[in-house]
């Protein structure tokens, strides 16, 4: 049994971000998994490439150890990710093990129209600051992770 984190990466979410979780998080020693939600190569929103560590349906079976989900995306087009139903059940399953989410700035209309997250949305559901704030959010993250 291993906990996990996930951090999902699809075409246009934000490289940085992406990038601070996952080096934040792995020096804190959490098992950190970047999950592509396409088979191909998928570039950020500065064009960055990033290769993911598992595709979506090989974290799927993996989905009731995540203890917290990082969706580093700000914009209204995360809501894209509703058409695909194999998300639908990677947060359900992290709900259900009281995962936290982590999102960018969304407004309350984006979230509900996503309809992924959890209704309504809790404390589980945290969101992550803008700029340079990000890395001491993601240090302060990881101290929560590693407390239980």
């Amino acid at each position: 049994y291993h906990d996990y984190v996930f951090v999902l990466w699809a075409n246009k979410f934000e490289e940085a971000i992406a990038t601070i979780f996952v080096t934040e998080l792995r020096e804190a020693g959490l098992r950190v998994k970047v999950v592509g939600l396409t088979p191909q190569y998928i570039r950020g929103s500065h064009g960055l490439v990033l290769v993911p560590d598992l595709t979506l349906d090989q974290a799927l079976p993996l989905a009731a150890n995540t203890i917290c989900l990082v969706i580093p995306h700000a914009s209204s087009g995360i809501k894209r990710l509703k058409n695909d139903p194999r998300l639908q059940e990677l947060f359900d399953q992290a709900h259900a093990n009281q995962a936290k989410f982590v999102i960018g700035r969304l407004n309350g209309t984006d979230i509900t129209e996503l309809g992924l997250i959890p209704e309504p949305v809790t404390d589980k559901v945290i969101v992550y600051p803008d700029g340079k704030d990000v890395i001491e959010f993601a240090r302060e993250l990881a101290d929560s992770l590693l407390a239980g």
